[in-house]
């Protein structure tokens, strides 16, 4: 009984783990698919691929390709498998060509952004961890208290800011806000990360005559990986995701980032071919993947080990 009950429990969840993913296996099969088998039959699998599946039997078994007569055809199998091929990349290899730049500009806004909120937040939050001064608490509050300004909100006094800074088409109107808006979610928890770890370490290292900058870099930070992982995957996916603020602060387009680069892609007249639509979607989505696939563990160890404790 306890053995079939388990059987139904992974049944459930396999059925809806390939229910979450059903739409990225369409968009990868759009983004293999011609207009014309996207019009006549939606949910096909790619005619190319069919063929390169023909083709790759053909050169196996060395038998001739043959027509929809049943008659030997004038190509070879290596051409149709090449010419399959070329049709099947086709969307995916133009995609990527346009899209390129896009992505180029998100790594470098979002390692950057995550490599300051990281600094910024870890060095404040320590302060005000270990640090007993006067107001300490009333800064805290009040640090804390701005996660309750929705972002819209601001969103017009600091695009006038960026502006009246000269920031408008640099990467300085991203990186620059990014960092600051990141800092209330960063301090928040590496604080209440740092009040966990044990006073024994921070009065030994005292004693032996260790400052807080030596402090803060050889024991607090080695101790707070986990955390540190937890505030780092959250900055990207914000950053990597993030769409309006990059469209409205690079009116020229060199600047722009995957969120509002495919917006213009989907404004240009690129629009027409939807393989290229379609695989500029799934290219954009892939560092999500691998980010998903190595930072799991490590956001769920910074999860359990007291990273959002009250």
């Amino acid at each position: 009984m306890k053995r079939s009950h388990t059987w139904l429990i992974h049944s459930i969840l396999i059925c809806f783990s390939a229910m979450t993913l059903l739409p990225f296996v369409f968009v990868v099969n759009n983004a293999l698919r011609t207009n014309a088998e996207y019009y006549h039959d939606f949910f096909s699998i790619p005619g190319a691929l069919t063929d390169a599946v023909a083709a790759t039997g053909a050169m196996v078994t060395g038998t001739p390709l043959t027509n929809a007569t049943g008659t030997p055809t004038q190509i070879t199998a290596d051409d149709a498998l090449s010419a399959s091929v070329e049709q099947l990349t086709r969307g995916p290899r133009l995609a990527w060509k346009v899209i390129r730049p896009y992505m180029l500009n998100t790594i470098i806004v979002a390692l950057l952004t995550v490599t300051g909120v990281l600094l910024l937040g870890s060095a404040t939050a320590y302060v005000l961890a270990r640090y007993r001064f006067a107001g300490h608490r009333a800064l805290f509050l009040f640090i804390i208290s701005t996660m309750m300004f929705p972002g819209v909100l601001t969103l017009v006094p600091s695009f006038l800011l960026v502006k009246n800074l000269g920031l408008l088409n640099t990467y300085g109107a991203m990186i620059l806000p990014y960092i600051a808006g990141g800092q209330v979610f960063a301090i928040y928890v590496f604080k209440s990360y740092f009040e966990g770890l044990p006073e024994d370490l921070f009065e030994s290292a005292r004693m032996d005559g260790a400052g807080h900058l030596h402090i803060y870099w050889q024991i607090v930070l080695p101790l707070s990986r986990p955390v540190f992982s937890v505030v780092a995957i959250m900055n990207i996916l914000g950053t990597w995701n993030n769409f309006l603020w990059p469209f409205i602060t690079n009116t020229e387009g060199k600047q722009h980032v995957v969120a509002s680069g495919i917006y213009v892609l989907a404004k240009s007249a690129h629009a027409s071919n939807f393989s290229t639509l379609y695989a500029a979607y799934a290219i954009s989505s892939i560092p999500l993947l691998i980010l998903f696939a190595y930072a799991t563990k490590p956001f769920m160890r910074g999860v359990t080990s007291g990273a959002f404790k009250a």
